[in-house]
């Protein structure tokens, strides 16, 4: 991938996010660990993922509820009428008040529920690692999107540098063409075609000028930095280390990926969400115990009294409106959803193994390529412009001589910087760190 083709991804992906704004000391020095650490501290993605956590985390504890008992103070008032009266001698007497009042402490507990309870908690414990998985995967995104902004910056601040180089050589060349053509031994032609060449390059200039300004702008962004904080970046372009083999690579890569965690905690949630739907229409046997106050017992009907009543109760569903099958039938579609994705997830990290493999291989060729280039390019401006001062060169062939040069040096740093984001995504494939950490 070119560097300007990462450039429109990175803006196009919209990495803009909102939060708090970080507050960072200007001009010290990052490293790209640095960077990333102060990525991963302050981008609001991160707390937003550990929000989902803390959700997951609460509702098994709303589930784990269930093994502990109830505890309800209740109280009630009732009128009634009529009320049955019978007579006796000297005596009318009423079977029950006209006002019944009955104020009451219950306790409630399950007693077995035949792994209700404990399946759904099971489920609710495998969706807490799912959204864990999910935080990794934020902070594994925001490490690699980090790291290729920061290496873009360099890339681009030291083409700037070269681009400058070659703006002063055309400038030189273009007060010499001047002076040549005042004094009849050169053209009117040669001094148009190097101010051609001069606007040529201060226009390259000016569009990697933007592109800087773009990429700084979005590594604040990921760091939540106000957008006048200096960026003062401190890297380097290293030669290309040879990995180790593919074999070795791969087994880290099936191990350490977090989307290869991430589809084994999927396939054992869908597993928890069988058993849980397995359990939902199993019986329960409960207890529970009162103790209160209440009126209407006989002979002094009026009168409130202590009373205490213990129960256990068993209940069986009979039917459910087919409720229970369905969350069956949809469990066992969601597990073999995630056998699936198992395979898919084991298919793709290959795959982008050999992808970055392949890639990282062909930008090391490309930098010994590119070395040789340069020594070729800059023997042939020192003849050029040896040549061009005994008047056996033309203008123009002069100033292509300096364009090579100057575009060798540039295709050196891109093959460079192409090094720099294949290891970035050798190390992501694998699940290494991506900032070499």
């Amino acid at each position: 991938m070119t560097f300007h083709r990462f450039l429109q991804i990175l803006i196009a992906s919209g990495i803009a996010l909102q939060g708090s704004v970080a507050q960072t000391p200007p001009h010290v020095p990052l490293s790209v660990g640095d960077a990333v650490a102060l990525v991963l501290s302050h981008n609001p993605a991160i707390a937003e993922s550990g929000q989902a956590i803390d959700a997951s985390r609460a509702r098994a504890e709303q589930i784990r509820s269930g093994y502990l008992p109830s505890v309800d103070a209740e109280a009630t008032y009732v009128f009634l009428a009529p009320v049955s009266v019978f007579d006796l001698p000297g005596e009318s007497i009423k079977v029950f008040p006209n006002n019944n009042y009955d104020g009451h402490v219950a306790v409630r507990q399950t007693i077995y529920d035949f792994q209700k309870t404990s399946s759904q908690a099971g489920l609710a414990d495998s969706r807490i690692a799912l959204a864990e998985d999910s935080r990794e995967s934020v902070k594994r995104d925001l490490e690699v999107r980090t790291a290729e902004t920061f290496y873009a910056i360099l890339f681009l601040r030291r083409s700037i540098a070269v681009q400058d180089g070659q703006v002063q050589t055309l400038e030189e060349h273009l007060a010499i063409t001047r002076k040549k053509a005042e004094a009849g031994t050169a053209t009117q032609l040669d001094e148009l075609t190097t101010q051609v060449r001069v606007a040529a390059a201060q226009n390259v200039r000016i569009g990697l000028e933007n592109s800087l300004r773009s990429a700084e702008i979005a590594l604040r962004r990921l760091a939540a930095l106000p957008s006048d904080t200096p960026l003062d970046l401190r890297g380097e372009f290293s030669p290309a280390v040879p990995p180790p083999g593919r074999d070795s690579l791969l087994k880290s890569a099936l191990t350490d990926r977090i989307e290869a965690r991430s589809a084994d905690d999927a396939l054992a949630s869908a597993r928890a969400q069988q058993r849980a739907a397995g359990a939902s229409d199993a019986p329960s046997l409960n207890a529970s115990l009162m103790y209160g106050v209440k009126n209407g017992y006989i002979p002094n009907i009026d009168i409130l009294r202590g009373n205490l009543a213990a129960a256990v109760d068993l209940r069986v569903p009979i039917f459910d409106g087919n409720r229970t099958r369905s969350m069956e039938e949809e469990a066992t579609a969601t597990l073999r959803a995630a056998e699936s994705r198992k395979e898919e997830v084991t298919l793709m990290i290959r795959a982008e193994v050999d992808q970055a493999l392949s890639e990282l291989t062909a930008a090391g060729e490309r930098v010994s390529v590119s070395e040789t280039n340069i020594n070729q390019a800059d023997l042939a401006v020192k003849n050029a412009r040896l040549r061009y001062g005994a008047g056996s060169l033309s203008n123009l062939d002069l100033l292509d001589a300096e364009t090579a040069a100057a575009q060798a040096r540039l295709t050196n740093l891109q093959a460079l910087y192409d090094v720099v984001t294949g290891m970035i995504r050798l190390r992501r494939a694998t699940g290494s760190p991506v900032a070499g950490r």
